[in-house]
């Protein structure tokens, strides 16, 4: 859809929301309406058996959503001119004590942290500096070693290296971490007359897109970037050297150029038996898909999903209706770069799912729905699926310029099969 005044496109989506009666429904959780961060997660943070919000600068305890300090807040007003200083945040058990702690992505480019869950004590938690400078805006917590473990993935901006941390063991958890190249200096580089191109492939500060899977199909969880990826070497061979490098041009004409995305992901679209990959625009217009065109060093073919929603800084690829294959869900960060940056900044933040049906030999179809109840919220930097009540339901989780908010699926899996 392309673009249409405000009140047309509004009627548009209402529309699109009724397309199946077995659409999912919905309930709007306000939790904070104040600008804190631009990411956020999910734990049972005090062990007392329900789910907690969480991010880098403070946690809301249910079932009432008490908001407690993990460090001190600043005062971000409404966004317009400023930015958090939490831009991504992961839960998890980092010192093996059996309390979740929280990974934070600053900003971009700076030192980032985790933060020691106190146990239940009063006062800030312990700061513990990770590495020195986190950039490319959508990190990674995700396994891409193989060992059933999350790895923390993103660029080094002061090396110029791409690479990822794993979780060290013991008391090596509160020293900074040891990170692992895929590339090496200098490498790499993006082609010339393409922004950022004084950097290596992936390593701006503010470089957009990052995604791990399994590109050539060989089992292994690759790295990409638009600009191209990082084969995985056999399991064995991880920390002995550079992964392989493959430039791809993922552009709408196949020319260099760069496609400012947000998270990426790798999946047979057209049931060709290859690897597709799925992008969408941080800062512009447009929800894209990359056919496989084969080969030994294999060419994607452009293809436009939607122009809906503006500023899709974030991706997620779960089963988000319970029918056994994965959706694509995004939605619209406001004021990304303040009230007149970026396209259509004052469009209103919404959350969109797309159902994708696929059928061998033909290109696959995706099929809108937006949320009703998430008008006015819209997705950060990043954002959290998970099953915040306990329903069996994937829920989804919000922290942005317009505060924290949850949708809460209200009912189970779709009864019609696709």
């Amino acid at each position: 859809m392309r673009w249409q005044p405000a009140f047309v496109f509004l009627l548009g989506l209402a529309a699109l929301s009724n397309l199946h009666a077995e659409e999912l429904t919905w309930k709007r959780l306000k939790i904070d309406d104040r600008f804190r961060s631009e990411g956020v997660s999910v734990a049972d943070v005090n062990k007392d058996g329900k789910n907690d919000i969480i991010h880098g600068l403070g946690w809301y305890e249910a079932p009432q959503w008490t908001y407690h300090e993990i460090r001190e807040n600043k005062d971000y007003g409404d966004g317009s001119g400023s930015y958090s200083n939490s831009f991504a945040d992961f839960a998890h058990d980092l010192n093996g004590d059996g309390w979740t702690d929280v990974i934070c992505i600053d900003f971009p480019g700076t030192p980032c942290y985790w933060f020691e869950n106190p146990k239940g004590a009063a006062g800030p938690w312990k700061q513990h500096e990770i590495w020195h400078s986190a950039a490319n805006e959508t990190p990674l917590f995700t396994d891409v070693t193989g060992d059933g473990k999350p790895d923390l993935v993103f660029s080094s901006e002061t090396e110029g290296l791409v690479g990822y941390l794993e979780i060290p063991a013991g008391e090596a958890v509160t020293q900074k971490w040891n990170f692992v190249a895929v590339n090496t200096d200098k490498r790499d580089p993006v082609p010339q007359g393409t922004p950022p191109d004084k950097f290596p492939a992936g390593t701006f500060r503010y470089y957009h897109g990052l995604g791990a899977g399994d590109v050539n199909r060989d089992g292994r969880v690759d790295i990409l970037i638009p600009h191209g990826w990082w084969e995985a070497p056999p399991r064995e061979q991880l920390g002995k050297g550079v992964w392989k490098w493959h430039p791809l041009n993922l552009t709408p004409d196949g020319k260099p150029g760069y496609l400012p995305a947000s998270d990426m992901y790798t999946e047979d679209l057209d049931l060709d038996g290859d690897a597709d990959i799925l992008m969408s625009a941080a800062h512009n217009v447009g929800i894209w898909w990359f056919e496989n065109l084969g080969g030994a060093e294999p060419e994607f073919k452009y293809h436009l999903i939607s122009e809906q929603v503006t500023q899709t800084h974030a991706l997620h690829f779960v089963d988000l209706d319970g029918d056994g294959d994965r959706e694509l869900v995004t939605g619209k960060r406001w004021w990304a770069h303040g009230p007149k940056g970026d396209v259509r900044p004052d469009e209103d933040p919404v959350v969109i799912w797309f159902d994708i049906a696929r059928q061998k030999g033909q290109a696959p179809k995706f099929t809108p729905h937006v949320i009703p109840e998430s008008s006015g919220s819209g997705v950060g930097t990043q954002f959290t699926i998970a099953d915040l009540d306990g329903n069996k339901t994937p829920d989804i989780i919000l922290a942005n310029k317009k505060g924290v908010n949850v949708l809460l699926q209200m009912r189970g899996a779709k009864t019609a099969a696709k």
